[in-house]
């Protein structure tokens, strides 16, 4: 029989583990519950990255959906949120990845914000601005 010990490492941000210690601090550098990460889609796009600070204070916690679900919450605060997520869009420079990291290190998801299809989306428009000669 044979007994084989591996490394794994874990990002200090998030639960995301892997046996590969540069992977790993690669990911660490753009984690979104990272609170000092390096955006790639800003970098991808050209566009300079906003501070998260400044980004996170536009989705104050009280926001965030308490530990006990209830309607009542939901129908307080809708409004409210859908106008701060409309600022933070705006001041994110609708970087979806920006926005997820806001979102995510604030305790506040969901709430009219699918990062897939935002995704998808800044992709294509991505893709049709480059003109590919192939």
């Amino acid at each position: 029989m044979k007994v084989r010990r591996v490394n794994r490492y874990y990002c200090d941000f998030c639960k995301k583990a892997g046996c590969s210690s540069g992977h790993m601090k690669a990911h660490e550098s753009w984690c979104t519950a990272n609170p000092n990460r390096t955006c790639r889609m800003c970098t991808l796009i050209g566009e300079k990255q906003r501070p998260l600070a400044d980004l996170k204070a536009l989705m104050p916690m009280e926001y965030a959906q308490p530990k006990e679900f209830s309607l009542d919450w939901v129908d307080m605060h809708a409004d409210a949120r859908a106008a701060a997520l409309i600022a933070l869009r705006e001041a994110a420079n609708d970087c979806p990845v920006c926005i997820l990291a806001a979102l995510r290190q604030q305790g506040v998801m969901g709430d009219g914000f699918d990062f897939k299809a935002e995704m998808a989306e800044a992709m294509k428009t991505l893709n049709e601005a480059h003109d590919y000669e192939y």
